[in-house]
């Protein structure tokens, strides 16, 4: 052979490898926006998984505070009954549900007419306290859902309330 074909062998073989570069640095390229994409994908998937442990947390720690302490809510009549004068009782509707489990979600609607809201607002706080039972465990007491206040014209700190009140309790 001669030089001068050894050269053109020589060239021809360092572009084909320069060729066979660039050919695998753009498949590379490829591979790594494609796996970028699916690390992505992935973390998004971790984040959303954490977020559900984390709500999982919190419900499986709620559970086990209701399934502890076995004191029930207390009678909102008696609460009733207790904060506010016998001319002030409301229009009680019960609206109660059953769950799973022998759990069921009490609620129920007062409904108080022309009466001071200072009043109705003292009850849904003292509802809401923390119920311990006889080993000084604690669980939610009833929890405020709805609140609807129409003031009475002329009559300043009087009106029409409608609360929405529950409570988890065992059957």
């Amino acid at each position: 052979m001669s030089k001068s074909w050894t050269m053109r062998l020589a060239v021809l073989v360092v572009l084909l490898a320069l060729a066979g570069a660039v050919a695998l640095t753009i498949y590379t390229a490829k591979q790594a926006d494609a796996y970028r994409l699916t690390m992505v994908r992935r973390t998004t998937d971790l984040e959303g998984l954490a977020a559900v442990r984390a709500d999982l947390a919190a419900y499986e720690a709620a559970y086990s505070a209701f399934e502890e302490c076995q004191s029930p809510a207390p009678p909102l009549a008696a609460l009733i009954g207790g904060l506010l004068p016998a001319g002030q009782a409301p229009e009680m509707r019960e609206l109660s549900e059953a769950g799973p489990s022998g759990w069921q979600r009490r609620r129920h609607e007062l409904s108080f007419d022309q009466v001071p809201i200072a009043d109705v607002i003292t009850l849904a706080q003292a509802a809401e306290q923390p119920i311990r039972d006889a080993e000084g465990r604690e669980r939610p007491g009833w929890r405020l859902v709805k609140c609807a206040i129409r003031p009475a014209p002329g009559q300043p700190g009087v009106g029409r309330v409608v609360l929405l009140m529950e409570a988890l309790t065992r059957l």
